[in-house]
């Protein structure tokens, strides 16, 4: 398994388990907030941020290099 489609199932899988237990604020949604957490906890952590994702049966995930 390449090291991109196991990043994209990390990913996926977080979205999954903060969207359950996540309390979102006035205008949010709970999905957007998930994402959110994860851009920056599984992505961030290796120095890349998100340009675009699905989840899903034919997942991906596309990243670019974070500035500096």
């Amino acid at each position: 398994m390449s090291e991109r489609t196991q990043l994209s199932k990390t990913f996926c899988r977080c979205i999954k388990n903060i969207r359950k237990t996540i309390k979102v604020r006035k205008g949010s949604s709970k999905e957007s907030a998930a994402i959110a957490i994860c851009v920056r906890s599984v992505l961030g952590s290796r120095g890349r941020t998100l340009k675009k994702f699905r989840c899903g049966k034919k997942g991906f995930l596309e990243t670019q290099n974070l500035k500096k």
